[in-house]
């Protein structure tokens, strides 16, 4: 009976197996790589012009594989994953340290293990580009909205795309060269003998979604969104702008209820009205995220529908509003000298709250893009914290910052640490922009 006792600690140890993670996708901000000695490990006849089937053929040893269970075991490690390393004779784990243990010290243990061929950090990479995109958009230079925005940087990790993003607008060109397959459907709802008009429409559709990396003119907010058109405006002679109706508006709206999208950009303001609130109100009950124009820049200036309850109104960054949007909570972007496309393959310079509204909307599919199903509430109050953290002089939302709240510090990681995101949202507090 003796050499039977003295065998089943022997025995245990054989059998052991790791605890294995439900993922294998590695973090490299909490897990280490860990190497074993596999020289007793065997080749099959597996072609050596084929070094992926042959290294998937190269086994891992018996002892091999107790030490890397009893390593599992000893330090509380969870195996992610493993992979043989052929030419060093080596067996390589991930294994993830786990909470509330200090890695550096964990791999000083490791080290000093006689079972362990070597224990590091697992490290995270990048390829090697910039750590912004660059653009080969003819007029990126002269965009100043996207810098102040972080486009660049949020492009990284969103383009917008599987978003909706519904205009309620007047005409656009959609066959301009920076539009062309953006703009599908386009739907008509002004009366027939109305004039057309084809600028307003045309800039706010290249800022919220211009085609980017096309070798033309300039780059949208969220370039892979699909942008549906419901043409509501038209030109009206001696008037600067396109003009908008009630019932052009309702009959927009309404068929829109038909198949919702998931934003709404309205570039336009007037005096409130029954029936459009009804009908916006009733997009919000069905999850559209409404943006809208807010051109109020005195207590007795138009407010509709930038104001209502459920809307994300968005101030021009310039107006002398925004020097205190700390204290009144409104959402602000560039809306200052803002490179459009203009129709006939044109481009140019335009201003107003209806290009610091596209600004938002797109800005917003960027953020549906990685974070569905996000209320219109919870966007608010993220574009908010966004601005209220940039340090800057100039009050606006930031898209990289808008991204990093919603995701954590993997996303846009250095915009903002997450116990300080944890004690703003919890408090409601703003600081200084």
């Amino acid at each position: 009976m003796k050499p039977a006792l003295r065998l089943m600690p022997l025995f245990f140890l054989g059998v052991a197996t790791a605890a294995v993670a439900d993922t294998d996708i590695p973090d490299a901000g909490v897990d280490i790589l860990v190497t074993f000695a596999n020289e007793g490990a065997s080749i099959s006849g597996s072609s050596v012009r084929a070094p992926y089937r042959a290294r998937r053929r190269y086994s891992i040893a018996a002892s091999t594989r107790r030490d890397a269970d009893a390593i599992a075991a000893t330090y509380a490690l969870v195996e992610i994953d493993h992979w043989p390393i052929r030419s060093l004779e080596i067996y390589c784990f991930v294994y993830r340290v786990p909470a509330g243990r200090d890695r550096v010290e964990v791999i000083a243990q490791l080290r000093a293990d006689a079972r362990v061929d070597s224990a590091q950090p697992l490290q995270e990479f990048e390829t090697g580009t910039s750590n912004v995109v660059e653009y080969n958009d003819t007029y990126v230079n002269l965009q100043h909205g996207l810098g102040v925005l972080d486009i660049a940087t949020a492009h990284r990790y969103a383009l917008g795309r599987g978003i909706r993003v519904a205009l309620v607008d007047s005409q656009a060109d959609a066959d301009h060269e920076d539009l062309k397959g953006r703009i599908h459907p386009v739907r008509n709802f002004t009366p027939k003998s109305s004039i057309p008009d084809n600028e307003h429409g045309t800039a706010v559709a290249s800022v919220i979604g211009a085609n980017a990396n096309n070798a033309l003119g300039i780059v949208g907010i969220a370039p892979q969104a699909r942008l549906e058109l419901f043409v509501s405006c038209w030109a009206m002679p001696g008037r600067d702008g396109a003009v908008c109706d009630s019932f052009t508006l309702a009959k927009a709206l309404d068929t829109m209820l038909e198949d919702p999208p998931d934003v709404l950009n309205l570039s336009l303001t007037g005096p409130g009205d029954p029936l459009v609130k009804r009908l916006i109100d009733r997009l919000v009950q069905n999850g559209v995220i409404v943006i809208a124009a807010d051109t109020a820049s005195s207590p007795g200036g138009h407010n509709f529908p930038a104001r209502l309850e459920r809307v994300i109104g968005v101030g021009n960054s310039q107006q002398q509003g925004a020097q205190n949007a700390h204290t009144t909570g409104t959402v602000y972007a560039p809306g200052e000298h803002i490179m459009v496309a203009v129709p006939d393959d044109a481009y140019d310079f335009r201003s107003g709250s209806s290009l610091a509204a596209a600004h938002v909307s797109g800005i917003v599919a960027l953020l549906l893009s990685v974070t569905p199903d996000l209320s219109t509430e919870a966007i608010a109050e993220i574009l908010l914290q966004s601005q209220a953290t940039r340090g800057s002089t100039l009050v606006s939302v930031d898209a990289c910052r808008v991204l990093h709240i919603a995701n954590g510090p993997k996303i846009c990681g250095a915009a903002m640490t997450g116990a300080d995101l944890s004690l703003e949202l919890k408090t409601g507090t703003q600081g200084n922009p």
